[in-house]
């Protein structure tokens, strides 16, 4: 568990702000970015997310670190700032991942 005044305390709030800044990004300042990547064209939507793949893996097996012409960067963001916080919960025993291999 994290002490009160830790320095891990102070890391994971900087982690979990990072993370809610870019997730308000992309589902509510990108909204309709984000709807028409997802929802429209498949051909289009395959440049963010393999047919099957899923907004959190988007590239099964892959490392994700942009699209193949990738111009979304705040989902970018949102995915890496996701794997921090993850990370971070799993190594201090906040949160116990279902399938550590998915990454």
């Amino acid at each position: 568990m994290i002490a009160p005044d830790s320095q891990d305390k102070n890391l994971l709030i900087e982690r979990v702000t990072a993370f809610l800044s870019y997730f308000e990004l992309v589902f509510d300042n990108d909204w309709w970015f984000t709807k028409s990547t997802i929802c429209d064209d498949p051909e289009f939507r395959e440049l963010f997310i393999a047919k099957n793949g899923t907004f959190l893996n988007p590239f099964p097996g892959e490392f994700f670190y942009g699209g193949k012409s990738d111009n979304w960067a705040n989902r970018t963001q949102l995915l890496d700032k996701y794997r921090e916080l993850r990370a971070f919960l799993i190594s201090e025993g906040l949160y116990e991942a279902e399938n550590p291999n998915m990454f």
